[in-house]
C-alpha cells in the first residue's frame, strides 16, 4: 500500500520530525513504518512517502485503518 504523509513545519526553526504510522484492517492485519522528514525549514512542508505491507501478508485492507503511533518534532537549537 502506496502511503503519503507531510508535515507542516510551525516553528521559527528548521525542524526533522519523527512519524510512525500504522495501518490495519481490524482484523489482524497490520503493517508500519517511520518516516524521518529531516531539515523541514520554517512554514514550509515536508513530505515523505513509502510501500508499507508485502504480499507475503496477504491482500491490503479494504477499508484501512490509519493510525499515527509516534509524531515527535526535534527542533534546531541555536
Amino acid at each position: 500500500m502506496r502511503t503519503e504523509i507531510e508535515v507542516a513545519n510551525t516553528y521559527e526553526r528548521d525542524a526533522t520530525y519523527s512519524v510512525q504510522i500504522s495501518i490495519a484492517d481490524g482484523e489482524g492485519w497490520t503493517a508500519y513504518n517511520r518516516f524521518w522528514l529531516q531539515d523541514v525549514p520554517p512554514g514550509k512542508t515536508g513530505r515523505d512517502d513509502a510501500l508499507i505491507g508485502s504480499k507475503e501478508m496477504g491482500p491490503v485492507p479494504q477499508v484501512p485503518k490509519i493510525y499515527v503511533d509516534d509524531f515527535t518534532p526535534l527542533v534546531d537549537r541555536e
